[in-house]
């Protein structure tokens, strides 16, 4: 299958392939060495840098800037329906330029995670085990591409969209462009929107989909480590000096595991703590937007964008949930083991072992709340009350009204 063959890591290799979990991160680490926030090659040095200065100061610098200038600029020239289009994606731009700022400053540390996903790899020895693993791999790189998909989707329908009835996407401002003094003013303009906010989007894809990526395939070996615990001690042909390796071995195993999971909590609680900011406000002003101004195109470009914003949270927090159940299942896994008939020193080592283990593995944005489904749906309740509250103060009659009055 020539598919298979481009991008092999998206389909589910046998169980004799040798196993590599990192490859669930390989096309994402990819598309963020694209992002140009990677140490430049040294073959291609100059093209690199060059690279990274044009997306970054189109799509992280100065799109955010672009919004701002162009609401102060030409705020009455908007429609209802083109400014609340403007401003979700302004308030989402922002959002994502900081947690690409975040993930450039802490980007090394996926490297690190995939180091320890090297070492947990070598206890991987039974076929059955290479296989949960395996496909841990290819579910993780299709919903990268599914997330990809989605945003880019919104961007390009938006561009359509809006060059359709001649106007910018965003209307952004543009030293030296003015898009209403001639067709070819708006087509450069259009373009540079265009290719800002496909960057823009390209980015997000990357700093919202990596936890689910990196989170996905450690629950593949969590729940191979549970079956590992559940068979100490059931080998009558150990010893006691053996029996109690493969209980210390179960130990790093689970240090190996928390030293993964503390590796990327800095970077997932700076990213999912700025996207709650601003995820609610976001999908007020969608709501608003879809239900009140947006004809049939601006719509089906507002709900892709609906989708893209609700990817970036609920996905992982969902994960997180099964992550504390996963936990769970570890501490009742050896506790189901075969520990009672074992020597003293045995059995204080699980004892100890145990209380370890029943301490769930929890993500906390910025220590101020905690990643899961509980907040995400909180933060996304918060898009009904602002979408009320311009009902009850008729914001939209007025601003419709203003608009009909130029």
């Amino acid at each position: 299958m020539e598919l298979q063959r481009i991008i092999p890591a998206l389909f589910t290799q046998s169980e004799d392939s040798p196993v590599r979990s990192r490859d669930a991160t390989l096309y994402l680490l990819r598309c963020i060495f694209l992002m140009g926030v990677r140490k430049p090659p040294a073959k291609f040095f100059v093209a690199y840098v060059l690279w990274s200065i044009a997306l970054n100061f189109c799509s992280t610098f100065y799109q955010p800037i672009g919004f701002l200038t162009g609401y102060i600029s030409h705020l009455s020239e908007f429609s209802p329906g083109e400014f609340l289009t403007s401003l979700q994606v302004a308030f989402n731009a922002w959002s994502c330029s900081t947690k690409v700022l975040i993930v450039w400053a802490l980007v090394k540390r996926f490297d690190e995670a995939n180091a320890i996903l090297d070492e947990m790899d070598k206890r991987l020895t039974e076929p059955g085990e290479r296989l949960q693993v395996h496909r841990a791999v290819s579910l993780s790189n299709r919903i990268f591409f599914f997330f990809m998909a989605v945003y880019m989707v919104y961007a390009t329908n938006t561009f359509l969209s809006a060059i359709f009835i001649g106007r910018p996407p965003y209307q952004n401002y543009y030293p030296f462009l003015d898009w209403r003094s001639s067709r070819l003013h708006l087509a450069l303009q259009a373009g540079l929107e265009y290719f800002a906010m496909a960057g823009a989007c390209f980015q997000d894809v990357c700093v919202d989909c990596y936890p689910v990526n990196f989170v996905l395939v450690l629950r593949a070996h969590m729940s191979i480590f549970a079956e590992r615990l559940r068979r100490l001690g059931t080998d009558p042909s150990e010893s006691t000096e053996q029996r109690f390796e493969r209980l210390v071995e179960c130990i790093h195993d689970h240090k190996a595991i928390l030293r993964f999971v503390n590796c990327l909590r800095p970077v997932i609680s700076g990213t999912i703590f700025v996207q709650f900011l601003v995820v609610g406000l976001v999908l007020g002003f969608t709501l608003i937007n879809i239900v009140l101004f947006a004809n049939l195109g601006s719509a089906i470009a507002a709900l892709s964008f609906m989708a893209a914003v609700l990817l970036e949270t609920t996905p992982f927090c969902i994960l997180c949930n099964y992550l504390t159940e996963d936990c769970y299942i570890l501490s009742d896994a050896l506790f189901h083991s075969n520990w009672i008939d074992g020597q003293r020193r045995y059995r204080s080592t699980v004892m100890y072992f145990l209380q370890k283990l029943q301490q769930p593995i929890t993500f906390m944005a910025m220590d101020i709340f905690p990643i899961s489904v509980g907040t995400n749906i909180s933060v996304t309740k918060f898009s009904f009350s602002v979408f009320t509250l311009v009902k009850q103060m008729n914001i939209a009659e007025k601003l419709a009204k203003s608009d009909e009055d130029d």
